[in-house]
């Protein structure tokens, strides 16, 4: 590793909270000397001064983002998501080492995106606890940056890093050294560490289904959908049937990709190969639909171009006469001139009318029911599904289930059932436990499209007690926060997404929004600019930082904004994790917004 002075890591530090917003401790300098240890070479420089100056030279912002995602490479921990783990260790790992050694085999695991080697290095920790020997587990531990890689491979962690191991297992299996603890050589021979992208379209490497587990979480979030799917491709096709598959808590598949399934294991939601079944083409992606749905980003994008076109008095009649008339085509009357994108208050999504601002679609629901959770049959031989449904009057006993395979939880919807079987309703504010984080946060989605704010901020709130690391509820919740005026702890919600991922984008633009709700331009302004710096190609941060920049009568500003938000659709855009109502999602949506913006600043002066 390089020898690189405090004194350029505190200007290094300083540059990374200007431009990123990125705050690293004086326990983060390791991970700025592993990330220095990568750039410096592949730009041929020897000399950290030199590539200071570099990064602070007007041509160094594609550098500077070039190494952010490698600063942030120490962002890991031993035992991390504590509910995962607690399956891993109580059935996960214990049945796939049994059933290795039945086969004669070894247990063969993947650590994806490992980092700094907390994650291999817990693994290999509960397989030596569990008895197994090194010689019975194959343990691949990879990641994209090999500086990372090598530093994992030494096993060296500081002393608060591994504090979260425990004084038993630290005395068991690692040594006191200068300013923290080494892994025993036992422990780093179950191990194999590898350099290797997750991006890349085949994995040379990895034979098909192969695998009994691979672990691969707090990566995805900054990949696009293209790029998720693919990766699922291949994960699925290198695991063996029935292997599994953990996820960060806020890398949903939901809607994104469905040829696994999700189960449960001892409370931890996690996706497993299906049993017995060949890996089947990728269905084919729904075509976009041409007729605008009441509520999409398409009808919205609609209704705006409608409200600047429209004078007050026109909006009055709209509202009074229905939409029917601004659909007949009658001619609009002179336009007013009016920030482009009211961003709603409380009091505008509840109780708005037809012609306004468009609410969330919610889906049909009958009262007091919910999906129901509906176990998958397994086979002779295999872990019986855990039967999840009560059994309904004058049907004989169930069987209890016993010792087994995970249980496969299937949401479907509800199907119709005879008014003498009718679910009695559920107490409001009653939100089931069993459903997946992402429908359950889809549930409270729709109660904030209903404008139930109070239910959705409950329902979010119950689901990050369970799932505490769920970064999508977390940045819904400070968005409910944020539209019911409680700027203050939507402030400390983002606040609390940038610790988990600081390098998450979302947080700086909802946190913009929020920002701008509350009538500070000033620090929207600079949360905004935070989170183009991070994705620069990112259209929605154009265009907000657009608005901003129109309230605050920097009319030349936004003009250029929006002709960005405009020129970063030639880029695929990637949906946001966490829900804002109305929020501008697609392409379409974005590029009509901007256009109809534009034209209507070119109309004023300055």
């Amino acid at each position: 590793m390089l020898n690189v002075g405090n004194k350029v890591l505190q200007q290094l530090s300083a540059l990374l909270l200007e431009r990123a917003g990125l705050k690293i401790t004086l326990d983060g300098y390791h991970s700025l000397r592993l990330a220095l240890s990568t750039r410096m070479p592949a730009l041929g420089l020897s000399d950290p001064e030199k590539y200071l100056q570099k990064l602070m030279s007007a041509s160094g912002e594609e550098e500077l983002r070039a190494l952010l995602p490698l600063v942030t490479v120490g962002h890991t921990e031993f035992f991390r998501d504590a509910k995962q783990f607690r399956a891993l260790e109580g059935s996960v790992l214990p049945e796939l080492l049994a059933r290795a050694r039945r086969e004669m085999r070894k247990v063969s695991i993947w650590s994806a995106g490992c980092a700094t080697g907390e994650e291999p290095y817990s693994l290999a920790l509960v397989m030596a606890e569990l008895g197994a020997l090194a010689v019975e587990v194959d343990l691949w531990a990879t990641d994209l940056n090999l500086a990372a890689v090598e530093a994992a491979r030494q096993g060296r962690f500081s002393t608060r890093r591994a504090m979260a191991i425990g004084p038993e297992r630290l005395k068991r299996f690692f040594r006191p050294v200068e300013d923290g603890y080494e892994a025993s050589p036992i422990l780093r021979e179950y191990i194999r560490f590898d350099g290797q992208n997750l991006a890349a379209p085949v994995f040379d490497k990895v034979a098909p289904a192969s695998l009994d587990l691979i672990l691969c979480r707090n990566v995805i979030i900054y990949f696009d959908l293209p790029t998720i799917r693919g990766l699922m491709d291949r994960f699925l096709a290198a695991l063996r049937p029935g292997g599994l598959l953990f996820l960060g808590y806020s890398e949903s598949l939901f809607k994104v990709y469905d040829r696994f399934e999700m189960i449960e294991v001892d409370g931890a939601f996690v996706y497993r190969r299906p049993l017995g079944e060949r890996p089947r083409p990728p269905p084919p992606l729904a075509p976009l639909a041409t007729e605008l749905r009441p509520g999409s980003p398409e009808s919205f994008a609609v209704e705006l171009r409608q409200r600047m076109q429209a004078s007050a008095e026109t909006a009055t009649r709209l509202r009074t006469a229905g939409v029917g008339d601004a659909a007949g085509g009658k001619a609009p009357d002179a336009p007013v001139r009016r920030p482009t994108l009211e961003l709603p208050a409380l009091g505008a999504l509840a109780g708005r009318r037809t012609g306004e601002f468009p609410a969330l679609r919610p889906e049909p629901a009958r009262t007091g029911e919910f999906p129901a959770v509906r176990p998958e049959p397994t086979r002779t031989g295999e872990f019986p599904a855990i039967k999840l449904d009560p059994p309904r009057p004058g049907e004989p006993p169930r069987r209890p289930a016993t010792t087994g395979t995970f249980a496969a939880v299937r949401v479907e919807p509800p199907t119709p059932r005879p008014p003498a079987e009718a679910v009695p309703a559920r107490p409001s504010g009653s939100w089931p436990q069993l459903l997946p984080p992402a429908e359950r946060l889809n549930m409270a989605v729709r109660k904030m499209g209903q404008g139930d704010f109070p239910a959705a901020i409950d329902g979010v709130k119950r689901l990050l007690v369970d799932e505490p690391s769920d970064l999508d509820a977390l940045l819904t919740l400070g968005n409910l926060y944020s539209l019911t005026g409680r700027i203050d702890e939507a402030r400390d919600t983002f606040g609390q997404a940038l610790q988990r991922e600081p390098l998450c984008v979302e947080a700086r633009v909802f946190g913009g929004v929020a920002a701008m709700q509350a009538g500070s331009l000033a620090e929207a302004r600079s949360e905004l600019a935070k989170a183009l710096f991070l994705e620069p190609t990112l259209a929605i941060g154009h265009y907000l930082l657009a608005q901003v920049q129109e309230r605050t009568q920097d009319f030349e500003a936004a003009r250029r904004s929006y002709r960005n938000a405009v020129a970063q659709l030639k880029y695929p855009q990637r949906p946001l994790a966490g829900h804002y109502p109305e929020m501008l999602d697609s392409a379409e949506a974005i590029s009509r917004a901007a256009r109809y913006a534009l034209a209507a600043l070119e109309e004023q002066p300055g």
